[in-house]
């Protein structure tokens, strides 16, 4: 009978399979090349319960929301506004919606990249 991959595989480990038990040797496995062994296996053994804690626990605080930045509050004013220009209008001093719609449109197109599809974004036309 030629020798398995499997059989070589455990051969180099240094590792001969189990041969399963049964009266009729069904399931047996022969391997001319290598004789029988037992493979070990590590077993862990189960934890130590440690006794109940009869103190309850403390709920865990909610974690506070994260404060809300211009940057954030034009992009919900703005949702169609590009993250690039976010940063444009906010370095700006433009870091409101209020401050926005009090700016002229001259100002706005002067900014870096602000054109006329921003300014129409800006002015919600």
């Amino acid at each position: 009978m030629a020798i398995s991959w499997f059989d070589k595989f455990l051969k180099l480990l240094g590792i001969e399979e189990d041969k399963p038990v049964s009266s009729d040797n069904a399931f047996s496995v022969t391997s001319q090349a290598a004789p029988a062994a037992t493979v070990k296996t590590n077993t862990v053994e189960p934890a130590k319960s440690e006794p109940k804690k009869t103190e309850p626990e403390p709920e865990p605080e909610p974690e506070p929301e994260p404060e809300k930045t211009a940057a954030d509050s034009l992009q919900d004013a703005y949702p169609g506004l590009k993250a690039n220009f976010v940063k444009v209008l906010t370095e700006a001093g433009f870091d409101s919606k209020v401050a926005i719609d009090k700016a002229s449109d001259k100002e706005l197109l002067a900014l870096k990249g602000i054109g006329q599809a921003t300014l129409k974004i800006l002015r919600g036309k």
